[in-house]
């Protein structure tokens, strides 16, 4: 009973975040599965023109989450004036980088997707899906800063409706258009990307008229440079680690790409994100931002050892609910890689990548969940650097090793994956144990807002 009672605040927390990261990942799923009824090479392409979005938009999250942790403290401190000037900020730079990532986006994705593939036909098909898809880089952002707004203010649940507009709009778009206009099918990727770019901007008004029953309106304050300033400060580290992820995605497509049936192996990773992103990206990520928050509190409140039980108990919960997860995409593998692959090979792969969910999927759960709760520490240095060391110095070499040079094939990729990730996992229990286990002092409340790795 006591066990179930300390996790009704990670469910009660999690779950906007949840759903909400689940309907968005909801929307790329379909769009690759569609894709796939075009061929493997049009399934790749469309995988790398994805993570390029992600890549475009990578900073809007920064300032997303960096604008949202002092828009809740300012919120905590009943200082309404102090939140609305940072809502505002935050949304000004969202906007600004909407645009300049879109320009830059457009000009520049014929030659980005010649840097990952040497198969003219995924050069083709990824280069037309970023170039249509750009137009929704400025809506999504202010989609994430949006989110990071209700969510700080406490009106979590309400950052739902947006995202669900966004995906039924897109969907149905994506799947209604090539069946009721005239050629209909030869435009399949064109109206995949006008659904996204009509669901995303449907979402941002949405959004955006939510903020306004806050209170929060577009007038620029005369602060607005030092408040982007304190974003900036918070929300580039968080963007430098995920980035780390998408680089490290681009890595291996390069590699992928170097192996034999190229675009059948593309196809199986693609494929592999995409499944991770619907049914462990939304979990994992609402647990880490869950055990954030509460340890956090927990810090600020001066109890060392309550921060020091709920990074543990939400990292070993968060291991047991992915297991689960992993063990049912395990039984479930060969089903899910026949339905997402358009040949007999690329479904081959993904079931090889798919499989070793069983075990990915928790290690990930645990150490992104202990990275969390530091977070909330105030220590974000020594994460980013162990996630960038597991990725760069184990996953990427591994690959390429075994996978490539040894001739492992997609066995050595699955090697490396799992290298990787108990890598990292091994880092966050010595980086929790060490801060966790030799911090008992309380901690003031004004040396929060500096990293741990900064304070003497």
């Amino acid at each position: 009973m006591k066990a179930a009672a300390r996790l009704i605040p990670f469910v009660k927390d999690a779950m906007p975040v949840c759903v909400a990261v689940a309907i968005a990942a909801t929307i790329g799923l379909v769009d690759v599965h569609l894709a796939g009824a075009l061929g493997p090479a049009v399934q790749a392409g469309v995988g790398i023109g994805d993570q390029f979005l992600f890549f475009a938009a990578l900073v809007g999250t920064g300032i997303a989450q960096g604008a949202g942790s002092l828009i809740a403290r300012a919120t905590g401190a009943a200082n309404e004036r102090e939140a609305n000037s940072f809502a505002k900020a935050g949304i000004l730079l969202s906007l600004m980088l909407g645009v300049s990532s879109s320009v830059i986006t457009y000009f520049s994705a014929d030659c980005l997707l010649g840097l990952f593939s040497q198969d003219p036909n995924v050069q083709n098909a990824g280069a037309t899906y970023l170039k249509l898809c750009t137009i929704a880089n400025t809506p999504y952002c202010l989609m994430l800063i949006q989110s990071a707004i209700l969510r700080a203010s406490g009106k979590s649940f309400s950052t739902i409706f947006p995202w669900f507009v966004a995906a039924a709009i897109s969907i149905t778009l994506s799947i209604s258009l090539p069946l009721i206009m005239p050629n209909g099918a030869a435009y399949q990727l064109e109206y995949i990307a006008l659904g996204w770019n009509m669901g995303a901007i449907v979402a941002a008004l949405i959004g955006q008229n939510l903020l306004k029953k806050l209170g929060v309106n577009n007038q620029v304050d005369s602060d607005f440079k030092n408040k982007s300033m304190q974003i900036l400060r918070l929300g580039l580290p968080i963007a430098a680690t995920e980035a780390a992820w998408l680089s490290s995605n681009f890595a291996m497509y390069i590699i992928l790409s170097q192996m034999p049936f190229a675009n059948e192996t593309q196809a199986a990773w693609t494929i592999r994100l995409k499944i991770e992103e619907i049914v462990a990206t939304p979990a994992i990520l609402a647990f880490s931002m869950t055990a954030a928050s509460l340890v956090g509190q927990r810090i600020g409140a001066g109890d060392m050892i309550a921060a020091r039980q709920t990074s543990y108990n939400a990292s070993i919960a968060a291991a047991a609910v992915m297991f689960v997860v992993g063990l049912i995409v395990f039984a479930n593998s060969e089903w899910l890689a026949t339905d997402c692959a358009t040949t007999a090979l690329s479904a081959q792969f993904a079931q090889q990548l798919l499989v070793a969910s069983v075990v990915v999927f928790p290690i990930t759960a645990f150490y992104m969940t202990m990275f969390g709760a530091l977070e909330g520490a105030g220590s974000t240095l020594k994460p980013m650097l162990s996630v960038l060391g597991g990725l760069f110095l184990f996953r990427i070499p591994l690959a390429a090793w075994i996978g490539l040079f040894s001739n492992g094939g997609m066995n050595g990729v699955v090697v490396s994956i799992i290298a990787s990730q108990l890598a990292v996992a091994l880092s966050a229990v010595s980086q929790g144990k060490s801060y966790f286990e030799t911090n008992h002092q309380p901690i003031q409340v004004e040396n929060i807002a500096r990293p741990l790795d900064q304070r003497v």
